[in-house]
């Protein structure tokens, strides 16, 4: 997985990202890529595209229920804390509590044979950072790109964060 952010941040148009950041976004990926090896055997149906406008809910009372996910184009098989990475990716756009409610569904669903769920989110951060690489080699002005270079330039900021 380290090759592959490094040949997409070489394929970065330097208009997006400049040469340190991609640079240290790799060395990031790199050096956060083993955490990964923990999770290796976790394959599961993974949606990929995992955020507020793909899921279709409805109210209950003071409740919401998920009704569907749509939008299933990038499925593949990966943990799903790679969809939790997705979903948190954009976090600050997200209306007061949205996450938090996230968070706590999430945890509280795990499948037994997954790391402890105060461990979920870092990994997902992890898968994401990957997911990322290869968002932002698309044509400088496609929107979803550009705002994924702002997560990799906080990324490359503040570090990637265990926990």
């Amino acid at each position: 997985m380290p090759e592959f952010a490094a040949k997409a941040m070489a394929a970065i148009p330097a208009a997006r990202l400049d040469r340190e950041t991609r640079r240290t976004s790799a060395g990031l990926c790199a050096a956060h890529a083993p955490a990964l090896a923990r999770i290796d055997e976790q394959a599961r149906l993974a949606h990929a595209d995992l955020n507020p406008k793909n899921i279709l809910v409805s109210g209950r009372g003071r409740d919401w229920r998920v009704e569907a996910l749509i939008d299933w184009e990038f499925a593949f098989s990966c943990c799903p804390y790679g969809d939790a990475g997705n979903m948190m990716r954009f976090a600050s756009e997200y209306p007061a509590g949205y996450l938090d409610g996230f968070a706590a569904a999430f945890a509280e669903h795990q499948p037994a044979d997954l790391p402890p769920p105060e461990d979920w989110a870092y990994l997902g951060r992890v898968l994401d950072m990957f997911a990322l690489s290869d968002l932002v080699t698309r044509p400088v002005g496609h929107p979803v790109a550009d705002q994924a270079a702002g997560v990799i330039r906080r990324w490359v900021a503040d570090g990637v964060h265990r926990g």
